[in-house]
């Protein structure tokens, strides 16, 4: 496995404007402990070449790309940075062109679930029913479970990497306070790594049981004073379960 940090887990203004921030991010991600990271795609405001080369030179990889533009738009950029996932959804008659399109350019298509989406919709996956059903109307198309969320929708996320199996593509590790979850409380329920009731140990064993030999980018959507202590501390946690 490897080990990676989403970028929304930074200080907003500086995610969100990455063509100005985008050295300091790496820079303080790969300080911190990770192998690589995960953006946002309608953050990338930087060509795909120079991103790659970026990477290249610091040590670091882009593992995915959460895409909020069209699906061969991101594609296209992800096989010319070498990012080897795409976060997005596809309606289902037209799975199967994105994911050969995707295939044929040594990306993967990824599909999240997302707490308050109900299953309804052409991205709308909430719970590991959801995920499962939705997987099944697409192959080709993997996941990539986001613990907190399916904690928040009441789904067991232990159980699901289990159904998942070799489905699951890379995995979104993010800890929740359930007290809070229950009120719907959306951002402050996902906390740093550790703080919260996520079954850490649990979820990393059954991520071995499936033979799972990805990436796991660690979220934490809560709004913090100290980013660099966090992001250390969360590295940490992982590092004290021997990872």
């Amino acid at each position: 496995m490897r080990f990676g940090f989403n970028f929304y887990n930074w200080d907003h203004d500086l995610e969100s404007k990455l063509d100005q921030n985008l050295d300091q991010l790496i820079r303080w991600t790969k300080e911190t402990g990770w192998e690589g990271f995960e953006t946002k795609a309608h953050n990338i405001e930087v060509r795909p070449d120079i991103l790659l080369n970026r990477c290249r030179d610091m040590g670091m990889t882009c593992a995915a790309l959460g895409s909020f533009s069209d699906i061969q738009t991101m594609i296209d950029y992800a096989h010319k940075a070498h990012v080897p996932f795409i976060r997005t959804s596809v309606p289902e008659e037209t799975a199967q062109q994105w994911v050969a399109y995707a295939a044929e350019r040594q990306v993967t298509l990824a599909v999240h679930p997302h707490t308050g989406r109900g299953g309804v919709g052409t991205g709308a996956v909430e719970t590991r029913e959801d995920l499962l059903r939705y997987l099944d109307k697409r192959p080709g198309v993997m996941a990539c479970p986001d613990t907190g969320h399916l904690m928040m929708c009441g789904s067991d996320p232990i159980q699901t990497l289990r159904d998942l199996g070799d489905r699951c593509g890379f995995i979104h590790l993010k800890d929740i306070e359930m007290d809070m979850a229950r009120k719907r409380i959306k951002g402050p329920s996902f906390c740093d790594l550790g703080d919260g009731d996520l079954d850490l140990p649990g979820v990393m064993k059954a991520l071995h049981e499936i033979h799972f030999e990805g990436w796991v980018i660690v979220e934490r959507d809560r709004r913090v004073d100290d980013y660099v202590g966090s992001a250390q501390k969360m590295r940490g946690v992982l590092r004290d379960l021997g990872y």
